[in-house]
Protein backbone atom coordinates (compact mmCIF):
# COMPACT_ATOMS: atom_id res chain seq x y z
CA UNK A 1 0.00 0.00 0.00
CA UNK A 2 1.30 3.42 -0.95
CA UNK A 3 1.61 6.16 1.66
CA UNK A 4 -0.08 9.06 -0.14
CA UNK A 5 1.59 11.80 1.90
CA UNK A 6 5.06 10.36 1.35
CA UNK A 7 4.37 9.83 -2.36
CA UNK A 8 3.19 13.42 -2.68
CA UNK A 9 6.39 14.71 -1.05
CA UNK A 10 8.70 12.51 -3.15
CA UNK A 11 6.99 10.81 -6.11
CA UNK A 12 10.25 9.53 -7.62
CA UNK A 13 11.22 8.05 -4.26
CA UNK A 14 7.90 6.24 -3.94
CA UNK A 15 7.49 5.00 -7.53
CA UNK A 16 9.92 3.67 -10.13
CA UNK A 17 8.10 5.26 -13.05
CA UNK A 18 5.02 7.45 -13.61
CA UNK A 19 2.94 4.54 -14.90
CA UNK A 20 3.34 2.90 -11.49
CA UNK A 21 1.26 5.76 -10.11
CA UNK A 22 -1.46 5.10 -12.68
CA UNK A 23 -1.48 1.41 -11.75
CA UNK A 24 -1.52 1.93 -7.96
CA UNK A 25 -4.78 0.42 -6.72
CA UNK A 26 -4.59 1.95 -3.24
CA UNK A 27 -4.84 5.54 -4.52
CA UNK A 28 -7.85 7.49 -5.72
CA UNK A 29 -7.91 9.16 -9.13
CA UNK A 30 -7.48 12.55 -7.46
CA UNK A 31 -4.48 11.35 -5.45
CA UNK A 32 -2.85 9.92 -8.57
CA UNK A 33 -3.29 13.22 -10.41
CA UNK A 34 -1.87 15.17 -7.46
CA UNK A 35 1.18 12.88 -7.25
CA UNK A 36 1.78 13.07 -11.00
CA UNK A 37 1.40 16.86 -10.98
CA UNK A 38 4.01 17.06 -8.22
CA UNK A 39 6.27 14.73 -10.18
CA UNK A 40 5.81 16.95 -13.25
CA UNK A 41 6.81 20.00 -11.22
CA UNK A 42 9.93 18.20 -9.98
CA UNK A 43 10.76 17.02 -13.51
CA UNK A 44 10.36 20.54 -14.90
CA UNK A 45 12.84 21.86 -12.35
CA UNK A 46 15.32 19.10 -13.20
CA UNK A 47 14.85 19.69 -16.91
CA UNK A 48 15.63 23.39 -16.48
CA UNK A 49 18.79 22.51 -14.57
CA UNK A 50 19.80 19.96 -17.22
CA UNK A 51 19.21 22.46 -20.01
CA UNK A 52 21.53 24.92 -18.33
CA UNK A 53 24.23 22.25 -18.36
CA UNK A 54 23.21 21.02 -21.82
CA UNK A 55 22.71 17.49 -20.41
CA UNK A 56 20.03 16.02 -22.68
CA UNK A 57 21.18 12.42 -23.10
CA UNK A 58 18.33 10.87 -21.06
CA UNK A 59 14.66 10.50 -22.00
CA UNK A 60 12.59 13.24 -20.48
CA UNK A 61 10.92 12.27 -17.21
CA UNK A 62 8.57 15.16 -17.82
CA UNK A 63 7.26 13.56 -21.01
CA UNK A 64 6.73 10.25 -19.18
CA UNK A 65 4.80 12.03 -16.41
CA UNK A 66 2.66 13.84 -18.99
CA UNK A 67 1.84 10.53 -20.72
CA UNK A 68 0.77 9.01 -17.40
CA UNK A 69 -1.46 12.02 -16.67
CA UNK A 70 -3.02 11.74 -20.12
CA UNK A 71 -3.91 8.11 -19.46
CA UNK A 72 -5.57 9.01 -16.16
CA UNK A 73 -7.56 11.81 -17.73
CA UNK A 74 -8.72 9.81 -20.77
Amino acid sequence: MVDYNEALKDPAGSFNKPMDVVEATSLTQEQKVAILNEWASDAEALQRADEENMNTDQPSMLSRVHRALAILQA
